[in-house]
């Protein structure tokens, strides 16, 4: 069987001619594919069957079988045949391409493409894949006369039923695509010749890994750098690591004296040679001497629905939905744990949320957080959103005391922090035996992701587990800050 090329692939060459070549001769050497990478391709779906209502009536072409589009394409043949005049998901091919438009529109004679993208903004490989796209259409033998991407309005707030003509923004690429079809027609050729060949391309790893996205080949691309290496120096300029990379310096120890690092990125190269931890005890009294009693540990957990749930909510804000609170009386008393989590009934998650943390939190000691960024942001918008709660909000941000910092400018590191000041890196290194490996849902992204996933979760097991996941997750965050503290608390001490 003849290789072909999609719109993915076209973009994966593009990036990459051995992920090209790997992806069509050696799929089983892809990374696999996380339950949190697989809401955000679902999600992606999700605002494409929205967009269609921009131009409703239309008949739905894709299959959404794979390797089936010929039929796809087929079916689609026959609707332009029969003069309809609004096609979804509809299939072209020519050659060894083919390429499938979220929404056509005939104009006259002729038809109008629009490509549906699930991000707020029109991007080069957007305009990119938008090309390969126009190329296959018109190669078919479609008379296209113009070619949009569709992308959400971020400025929208949702007011009551969906606004569609303001959730969305059209913007017209058809002068970009026009002068990229010599490249598309060149790259085609290219692709289709190393797809031809019996040898993977020699492509070494470099940025273009990342470029424009993380590549699902770099489990097998990357066997050869270390666990911890080059690439995991805080705050180092990409250009840096790279150099290193390209100078065969891949372990921390080989990076030469005379090579340009700050004071922190030496520390912990210094650091990682010696096996030696670093504490400053000035700094870490400074923190601690600063704290008020009774202190509550908060963490929050929110989502990002592409598409707003709720009044007064715009595309992909934090919606918090659960938190987390321990409660210390004074630094000899046993943590008091109070938690919430909000029912994924389809109401407003935030309402009942502030509600609980207002009773729960009181009026008067610190509250300790780790990234107050977050928590302070969440809280901020909520009062913006809900003014009612304004004079309560603020006070509890007033109250705020960030954990964070002493381990983001080094006072306090370890070389199992890896160049990291995360919780999750933080946590195992400050009190050895504690961790979120055991845990069913271990980060943020995974937390948000299966709370969305409860929303047509109809299995009441399924939802129980779910929720009881979630709640260990957060649970876990405070309990992290509340142990790290107490490891604080007696270094201030000696």
């Amino acid at each position: 069987m003849p290789a072909t090329l999609s719109k993915s692939t076209f973009l994966r060459g593009n990036q990459c001619l051995k992920s090209l070549y790997l992806n069509w001769y050696h799929p089983e050497l892809k990374d696999p594919v996380s339950p949190m990478q697989q809401a955000i391709f679902n999600q992606g779906h999700d605002v494409g069957k929205v967009a269609q209502q921009l131009f409703p009536g239309g008949f739905d072409a894709g299959i959404y079988v794979p390797d089936q589009y010929q039929k796809s394409i087929e079916l689609t043949r026959q609707k332009i045949s029969n003069g309809i005049p609004v096609i979804y998901e509809a299939g072209f091919a020519t050659g060894q391409l083919h390429c499938f438009i979220d929404i056509l529109v005939k104009d006259g004679n002729s038809w109008k493409a629009f490509e549906v993208k699930s991000s707020t903004q029109v991007k080069p490989v957007n305009i990119l894949d938008a090309a390969y796209q126009y190329y296959v259409m018109t190669q078919s033998g479609l008379p296209l006369k113009d070619f949009s991407l569709v992308v959400l309005n971020n400025r929208y707030t949702r007011k009551g039923e969906l606004d569609i003509k303001q959730l969305f923004q059209i913007e017209s690429v058809y002068p970009a695509v026009l002068k990229l079809q010599n490249k598309v027609k060149t790259d085609v050729e290219c692709f289709l010749t190393v797809l031809d060949g019996h040898e993977i391309p020699d492509t070494d790893i470099g940025p273009h890994c990342y470029d424009p996205y993380t590549c699902d080949f770099h489990g097998h691309c990357w066997t050869h750098v270390p666990d911890y290496s080059v690439f995991d120096i805080a705050r180092l300029s990409a250009d840096k690591k790279w150099e290193l990379y390209r100078r065969g310096i891949m372990k921390l120890e080989d990076i030469p004296d005379d090579f340009k690092l700050n004071e922190s990125q030496r520390q912990q190269v210094g650091l990682e040679l010696t096996g030696e931890n670093y504490v400053d005890i000035k700094e870490i009294r400074k923190f601690i001497h600063n704290l008020h009693f009774p202190l509550y540990f908060l963490d929050f957990e929110s989502f990002q629905p592409a598409i707003p749930l709720y009044n007064s909510s715009r595309p992909y804000q934090q919606i918090v939905f659960q938190y987390s609170l321990h409660r210390m009386e004074t630094k000899d008393s046993l943590p008091i744990h109070q938690e919430f989590l909000s029912p994924a009934d389809g109401a407003d998650p935030r309402i009942p949320f502030i509600k609980n943390l207002i009773a729960d939190i009181g009026s008067t000691g610190d509250i300790i957080v780790f990234n107050s960024a977050f928590e302070a942001g969440r809280l901020m918008e909520i009062a913006q959103n809900f003014p009612e709660f304004k004079f309560h909000i603020s006070g509890i941000v007033s109250r705020i005391k960030d954990l964070m910092p002493l381990f983001q400018h080094r006072h306090f590191y370890k070389p199992e922090m890896k160049g990291s000041y995360s919780i999750k890196q933080v946590l195992p290194a400050v009190v050895p035996g504690f961790s979120y490996k055991s845990l069913a849902i271990g980060d943020g992204g995974t937390a948000s992701h299966a709370y969305m996933s409860l929303f047509s979760e109809t299995d009441e097991n399924k939802i129980q587990l779910t929720s009881e996941n979630l709640l260990e997750y957060c649970k876990m965050d405070t309990l992290a800050m509340v142990e790290i503290l107490k490891v604080l608390l007696n270094l201030a001490h000696d």
